[in-house]
């Protein structure tokens, strides 16, 4: 008896491994090599996504509005990008949820090149930003506008970050707004964390469909980005070493720097502010002159308010909802 119920043992482990063996992984995809996602790059290099029992397959794909796609079409599983092109998606009715968010306060500085050293001079200069639409340009706008140079700047695409500073290093611009550091010598101006400009950053979104049908997937994702993000705060050595891999960046000034900032700014617990992901959004359509990415420019100034009034409500409303139908409590 003792044998058989041995064997009975051993036939149901062996159908176990079998069924995890043959399991596809969970691909998840982020979409800037920037401090913001560091979060989700301490759950992968801390071990935290294989003790919550997830075998994730990472792909880094640039901008939040290409992960979109990827999402939707069913390439990738969750994907983690700038709140920008979820609420935009989901605005639209694209069946999208953010079920949460690693930083809802943009650390993102205006850098300069170091012969600038007043926002007035960047008046006709060229800002760096990775694509129309992304988080660099959402910011940049936002940066402007509260510098009162809306319109007196050039927003150019260079397609993703590393793009972008090294644009800066080569003195092709004369700025960013970014999470990361230039290599070369360089001035804040601002810091869109300190001019309270509310944007969230690095957003977990998901496919309606995903949630309803691997809710427990999506906790233990969760769940894993906690532990990571623990890991972070206890153990810096452990945490450069993985901003190092991730960044490709050595120095370790930078890396110091680094470290303070996502310590600081990282939520522990990945709760998203549903106002901050629509308001960023709202805010982000501004009038652009020619030159500029994203559109025409609007002429008529009390439509314009209008119609931002109205979106601004029916955007919040849906956020909102969004997000209480996926409220996580860890």
């Amino acid at each position: 008896m003792a044998k058989i119920k041995t064997a009975a043992v051993m036939i149901v482990l062996l159908l176990v491994c079998r069924d995890i063996a043959g399991a596809a992984p969970l691909r998840i995809s982020y979409a800037a090599i920037a401090a913001n996602t560091a979060g989700i790059w301490m759950a992968e290099g801390s071990g935290a996504f294989k003790r919550q029992g997830l075998d994730v397959q990472f792909v880094y794909i640039s901008s939040s509005a290409t992960n979109v796609q990827a999402l939707l079409s069913g390439s990738i599983d969750v994907m983690v990008g700038g709140s920008s092109g979820i609420v935009s998606a989901a605005a639209r009715g694209a069946p999208i949820v953010a079920v949460g968010s690693q930083m809802n306060r943009p650390p993102a500085s205006l850098y300069v090149q170091p012969e600038i050293s007043e926002a007035a001079q960047l008046k006709g200069q060229i800002l760096g930003i990775s694509r129309p639409n992304s988080s660099t340009h959402v910011l940049s706008a936002l940066v402007m506008r509260k510098l009162g140079l809306e319109h007196a700047v050039t927003l150019r695409p260079f397609g993703d970050i590393p793009a972008i500073v090294a644009a800066f290093d080569r003195k092709m611009i004369a700025g960013m707004v970014n999470t990361v550091a230039p290599k070369a010598p360089a001035r804040v101006l601002a810091n869109a964390a300190d001019l309270d400009i509310p944007y969230a950053m690095s957003v977990f979104g998901v496919s309606r469909n995903y949630l309803q049908n691997n809710r427990a997937t999506i906790e233990r994702v969760l769940r894993a980005y906690v532990e990571g993000v623990a890991m972070m705060v206890h153990n810096k050595l452990l945490a450069t070493k993985i901003l190092a891999k991730y960044l490709q960046r050595t120095e370790p000034a930078f890396l110091d720097e680094t470290y303070n900032l996502v310590r600081n700014y990282t939520e522990r617990v990945p709760r998203l502010d549903a106002r901050r992901a629509a308001v960023a959004r709202i805010r982000s359509r501004q009038r652009r002159r020619p030159g500029n990415p994203g559109g025409q420019a609007n002429r008529q100034q009390h439509r314009r308010s209008t119609d931002r009034g109205k979106i601004y409500r029916q955007t919040v409303r849906q956020r909102v909802t969004l997000v209480k139908k996926t409220t996580w409590r860890l």
